[in-house]
């Protein structure tokens, strides 16, 4: 069959996550994206192969684009309206078409809406959805997907990058923040946890990689601050770090997270952050309030060696189902269902 694949602003991890696939599939396989925030180049040495990069709105065709229409389309989102128009006609062609979903099901009049929308507008034109984990799966379900039609592990980073470190205890810093510093982030709660936890006499060391508007702030209340930067340099930051530290009111994956657990990082997340249902659990970690993560970082901070010892294992254990190999059996799964004799069981 001939495979393309859409992927809007292609990250490096997405690359580094289809790279197999690519690789297995060669001259089969199309890779599309829109323009991302890391040059061309890298993405395709990334990836091992050349990108076709489109304009995310607008109409287009596999005839514009110089291609033939594949028998095979997954893209991201239903979003983006040239990826709709590609998608319909892979569907006129009486190809597979699979939607991948990074959104978590949350009670709000919205996503009551939308779940009329998916099934009259986007539904018609999706054979099935891939979704980075469980909370993608409960949306699915939700919006009245059959449960044999979702597929996981969308998202993961690259366990050749980030390694295991050496044990927690043995690690300078207590805790990281990887993000942009923005309020959705849960910023405001982590400067004021950080404030409260020195107050009460705890010497803490903590460190923050990303940008965003709430960098001052963030270096007033004494956090270390590193910008976005290589993978390499931000796993070499995590394999010296006890815990990762997400208090996001809403994140709706959280590669971050998994890198996180591959670097054998315990884990503070929030409700808010999707991963938590595949990354944590009580032997890793801590569930936060966004406003006041200060409990659960308190918690960490007088963890003793023994539990620190097996919370570095069970983030290693936890993080062994996310990455490359995960998608590539997603993918191949996704593959085998469209070329086989129950392929309509995909659109049930």
């Amino acid at each position: 069959m001939r495979v393309a694949i859409a992927w809007h602003g292609l990250p490096f991890y997405g690359a580094r996550l289809m790279r197999p696939v690519v690789s297995e599939l060669g001259v089969r396989l199309t890779i599309l994206t829109t323009q991302g925030p890391q040059p061309r180049k890298d993405i395709e040495e990334a990836l091992g192969a050349r990108v076709h990069l489109i304009a995310a709105q607008g109409d287009a065709s596999w005839e514009q684009l110089g291609l033939q229409v594949p028998d095979l389309f997954l893209h991201t989102g239903w979003a983006y309206p040239s990826f709709r128009a590609l998608a319909r006609e892979v569907k006129c062609h009486d190809g597979t078409v699979v939607c991948m979903v990074d959104n978590t099901r949350k009670r709000i009049l919205r996503q009551a809406i939308g779940k009329h929308m998916f099934r009259w507008v986007y539904r018609p034109h999706i054979d099935g959805v891939l979704v980075p984990g469980e909370s993608g799966k409960e949306l699915m379900a939700y919006f009245g997907m059959p449960e044999a039609s979702v597929y996981t592990g969308m998202y993961g980073a690259d366990p050749e990058i980030f390694q295991p470190g050496p044990p927690l205890i043995e690690r300078s810093y207590d805790f990281l923040f990887a993000g942009q510093f923005i309020a959705r982030k849960g910023i405001a709660g982590l400067i004021g946890a950080i404030r409260k936890l020195r107050a009460e006499g705890m010497d803490l060391k903590i460190a923050a990689i990303g940008d965003g508007p709430m960098k001052g702030d963030l270096e007033s209340a004494g956090v270390e601050i590193h910008p976005f930067s290589a993978a390499d340099d931000v796993a070499s930051l995590m394999r010296d770090t006890r815990f990762l530290v997400l208090p996001s009111t809403e994140d709706h994956w959280g590669v971050v997270v998994h890198e996180a657990a591959l670097s054998g990082c315990g884990l503070i997340l929030s409700r808010g952050v999707g991963s938590r249902l595949d990354l944590l659990t009580p032997s890793n970690g801590f569930v936060c309030d966004p406003d006041r993560p200060e409990q659960a970082m308190r918690r960490a901070l007088d963890a003793d060696r023994e539990w620190l010892a097996s919370c570095h294992q069970e983030s290693l254990q936890l993080a062994c189902g996310f990455g490359p190999e995960r998608w590539r059996h997603a993918f191949w799964s996704i593959y085998a269902s469209a070329v086989g004799p129950n392929k309509s069981e995909l659109a049930a």
